[in-house]
């Protein structure tokens, strides 16, 4: 039974057990002083018990409504202004067009010293403005709105890096490319082709077979098609 239904029962036991504690007689044979239209005030101990169990009743829902009311203006209203500062909506917009920006790169892009833009990340933090991704050493910061699974973060952070972001696109375009290939065309060294490939191998992002005495690297089909659509359009 929900509570309304209860409060209506609750109200009819008393109407059922009051009922016969009062006797019906004609008001003509006792009418009224002063005008019978004209409203008189009645304390609340002389109200019906059922009257002032039903008013109590509905006290707690009113305070309830009222204060959900408040919270909830209060709460659109920190979210939209949180963004009305004009260096934290900067930090924001930036975020947003570098996901995976760490902590020197962003203080660096938008001009703003490490003190003030940890305490305005926290603020967006705090306000799941933003999300943080906490590896290699680095904070790396992302639009928090379910933009981005965990496995698009960490490619995103491989994507960052210039060097990884160019092995993986020619990995993509010509799977099964060697070490000697990789290195040839990217223009590093094969130790620091197998550096970079052990990082992307450890997120699962490229997968290696042997040929003979050839590795061969594959891109993941788990991040493929994300790998194309960021790497075309430039992100």
């Amino acid at each position: 039974m929900d509570r309304h239904s209860a409060l209506v029962l609750l109200t009819l036991v008393f109407l059922v057990q009051g009922a016969g504690a009062y006797e019906v007689t004609s008001g003509y044979d006792h009418p009224p002083s002063g005008d019978p239209l004209t409203p008189h005030e009645v304390a609340p101990w002389e109200l019906p018990l059922y009257v002032l169990v039903y008013s109590l009743s509905l006290a707690p829902l009113d305070l309830f409504t009222w204060s959900s009311a408040w919270f909830f203006l209060r709460t659109r209203q920190a979210g939209s202004a949180l963004l009305d500062h004009p260096v934290r909506g900067a930090i924001y917009r930036c975020i947003r067009a570098c996901p995976g920006i760490h902590l020197r790169a962003l203080s660096a892009t938008t001009g703003t010293p490490m003190g003030t833009l940890r305490y305005h990340l926290d603020l967006l933090y705090q306000n799941h403005k933003v999300t943080v991704l906490q590896e290699d050493g680095r904070l790396m910061f992302y639009e928090n709105s379910g933009t981005y699974s965990l496995t698009q973060q960490r490619l995103l952070k491989h994507l960052r890096s210039p060097t990884t972001r160019e092995i993986l696109c020619e990995v993509l375009r010509q799977p099964g490319m060697s070490r000697k290939d990789v290195a040839g065309l990217v223009g590093i060294s094969g130790p620091a082709v197998h550096w970079h490939m052990k990082k992307l191998e450890e997120d699962g992002f490229v997968t290696e077979k042997r040929s003979g005495r050839t590795t061969r690297y594959y891109i993941s089909d788990n991040i493929a098609g994300d790998l194309a659509a960021w790497t075309v359009d430039g992100t």
